[in-house]
């Protein structure tokens, strides 16, 4: 068989094809041909033909995409500012929607019952995502419940979906989260992220390097505001500012140090000790005794021990 061969860019002939198209129902190669059209005029009238053609073959997102390039004109026609309410409330935009509704119910008698109409639909549809979202939240608290259980990195994956939960369920799955020895140490310490953004007042007991430590989210500091992070990441920049890729190393191996030691980095690390901090890290990477230059033994010493304390708790 020859080539499919590709009608030339005219607008006529997409017109055409795509009322041909509609009048047998077939949405699908309408739409084709109505883009088609729309690339070459994106006319008003093509713009309406064009999203309800998309509205009725079920491509809701790219419909109300349409729509809302040419806003205004839909604002101006009520019976056109019902088929964007319609599209707002399947794409579950539900304040837009139920604003155009609060604004416009009682305006015309004419379209009364379709406003009626799309005001029970919202309302169903709000209610079915809240009962979507009530089954998903306690399915994923149980998951959490049970995070020892699962591998690494679904223990990772679950705790930045946790981030989607109320408040009151991450609160409800955090003591298995926190007190669990078979959580990893950066599981545990992201979940608790999610806590401290939330300023959670809950007080909580935490695994910390075999220490069950009191913790209130509310009180703690966001980890990426820490006073010690913002510090180390400074001397970093600093003192490789001549090797990038060691900056890299230097950085990976302090920040997987730093958020083990996440709510509690000041107990083991102070801002004034930054630049060792950073020199003996350094030093483990490249292993040029330079690189130790101005830090006492005593300090090396308890650096190497806390980093070799974090490496074994990641084991």
């Amino acid at each position: 068989m020859g080539e499919q061969i590709e009608f030339p860019k005219n607008y006529g002939t997409y017109m055409q094809l795509a009322m041909s198209a509609l009048e047998r129902g077939n949405y699908e190669e309408a739409t084709e041909h109505l883009k088609k059209a729309y690339q070459l005029k994106d006319e008003n009238s093509l713009n309406i033909l064009l999203v309800s053609s998309l509205y009725h073959n079920g491509q809701i997102k790219e419909a109300l995409e349409y729509a809302e390039e040419k806003l205004a004109f839909y604002e101006k026609n009520e019976k056109r500012l019902l088929l964007l309410v319609e599209l707002l409330i399947q794409s579950n935009q539900f304040l837009q929607a139920r604003k155009y509704i609060d604004d416009n119910s009682k305006s015309t008698v004419e379209y009364a019952i379709n406003w009626s109409q799309l005001d029970d639909q919202l309302t169903d549809r709000q209610y079915e995502k809240e009962k979507e979202r009530i089954e998903y939240e306690s399915t994923l608290v149980k998951k959490l419940f049970s995070l020892a259980a699962v591998t690494q990195d679904e223990q990772f994956k679950l705790v930045d979906e946790a981030a989607n939960l109320k408040t009151e369920n991450l609160e409800k799955a955090a003591p298995s989260v926190f007190q669990n020895p078979y959580v990893h140490p950066l599981a545990r310490s992201g979940y608790l992220s999610l806590l401290v953004e939330r300023k959670s007042e809950k007080e909580f007991s935490y695994s910390w390097f075999g220490e069950s430590k009191s913790v209130v989210p509310a009180d703690c500091q966001r980890f990426d505001y820490d006073p010690v992070l913002v510090s180390v990441v400074e001397k970093i920049d600093d003192y490789c500012a001549q090797n990038p890729s060691l900056r890299e190393l230097v950085l990976n191996e302090l920040m997987t140090v730093l958020l083990n030691l996440f709510p509690f980095i000041s107990e083991v690390v102070q801002e004034e000790d930054a630049i060792d901090w950073v020199k003996v890290v350094s030093f483990t990477i490249d292993g040029d005794p330079q690189s130790l230059e101005g830090v006492s033994q005593n300090k090396s010493d308890y650096i190497s021990q806390w980093i070799d304390k974090v490496h074994r708790q990641l084991q």
